[in-house]
């Protein structure tokens, strides 16, 4: 008896399952029929085959044994219009919806000062982004640059002590300038700079310029001035002028002429030294010599010089001269040589063209040591 009923149980639980799932895959056609209509045709598509201007629909697949009956040919191809939906309906329902009504969005052309460059320059003009590390030049051994510094110290005989570190400027040339006097040098292969430049003003001011945008300025007080007297000259050039100063009566090559050639070092006790300025090597050299003379010292004449070579010959050498008596500021003026012509080089060859300065300004202290 308990069979039995588990068999009735589980053929009632098949059979409505299976009407369950039939009235699922075939409820539209259910209800349509229910509605009195027909049931939904399926659309065959067609291939077009294009001719002498007749569109003929492609023939029908022939339907399977089980299959509903095909469809019968239309005779033309009839298309129909998809009816335009009505927008009063949507905007009702959309008002019934309690959607907030937002404003159309339409495309607008971009206006000037729209870009966030502009908006944002107008909102602090002075602004300046800080430096990053992404802005470091570097070294040729990799390290971030420091910036470039100098240093400016006043030693004995108004010596000035010029030291320059540019790290990121390795054998650059560099033009250094000083109370009109201007030569150009350059740097070493880690950027460094020494030398020392005879003042020529007691509130010494140097420029550096390193390349073509990069210039540092020092100052310092300089004191002995009003004990010494400098001559200066300076000429663009690898080739130019030199200066000659004779000391107590000396002639040329005898121990009181001092030159390029004999400079002396600048803590002598013999009497003045010369000091030779920039670098003949570097891109459109810029020289200069600069001799410095004690009060006590007898200075005769003092020459400026140019020698006839190829370099020089047939064309005029210009220059500057430059004068500072103790106690007195800076004259300077202008020099131009006319060199001989190169036809009659042979000749000349080695000679030199003079021009005499006379004897520094001595003071009655030097005169009497002197004896005169």
């Amino acid at each position: 008896m308990q069979i039995k009923r588990r068999a009735i149980t589980v053929g009632t639980t098949f059979f409505l399952a299976a009407a369950t799932g039939h009235v699922m895959q075939n409820g539209d056609a259910i209800s349509a029929r229910l509605r009195g209509g027909d049931a939904m045709e399926t659309p065959v598509l067609a291939s077009v085959k294009t001719t002498a201007g007749v569109l003929a629909p492609a023939p029908a697949a022939a339907p399977p044994a089980e299959a509903a009956p095909a469809l019968a040919e239309t005779p033309e191809s009839v298309l129909t219009a998809t009816p335009t939906p009505d927008l009063t309906e949507a905007a009702a329902a959309h008002s019934e919806s309690g959607l907030p009504d937002l404003p159309a969005a339409e495309p607008k052309p971009l206006v000037t000062g729209t870009l966030l460059a502009e908006r944002v320059e107008r909102l602090d003009a002075g602004y300046v982004r800080p430096e990053t590390a992404a802005d470091a030049n570097y070294t040729v051994f990799g390290l971030a640059c420091a910036k470039s510094t100098m240093t400016l110290d006043a030693t004995a005989r108004a010596m000035l002590s010029v030291k320059l570190s540019a790290p990121c400027s390795p054998n650059e040339r560099v033009v250094i300038s000083h109370s009109g006097l201007t030569f150009a040098t350059a740097t070493d292969k880690a950027g460094d700079l020494e030398l020392m430049l005879p003042a020529l003003a007691t509130e010494a001011k140097v420029d550096i310029r390193i390349g073509a945008d990069e210039v540092l300025t020092a100052t310092h007080d300089v004191t002995g001035l009003d004990a010494l007297s400098r001559v200066a000259v300076q000429w663009d050039g690898a080739e130019g002028f030199h200066l000659g100063a004779y000391e107590n009566g000396a002639v040329f090559g005898s121990p009181g002429h001092v030159s390029a050639d004999h400079p002396r070092d600048r803590a002598t006790s013999e009497g003045g030294f010369l000091t030779v300025l920039g670098d003949p090597t570097v891109d459109h050299p810029m020289l200069a010599e600069i001799y410095t003379a004690p009060v006590a010292t007898r200075v005769d004449d003092i020459v400026i010089e140019a020698e006839v070579s190829d370099a020089t010959c047939g064309r005029a050498l210009d220059g500057k001269a430059l004068r500072m008596a103790p106690g007195t500021a800076v004259v300077s003026e202008a020099l131009s040589f006319a060199m001989p012509d190169c036809d009659a080089l042979g000749d000349a060859l080695g000679d030199f063209v003079m021009l005499s300065l006379g004897p520094v300004a001595i003071t009655p202290l030097a005169l009497a040591e002197s004896g005169k």
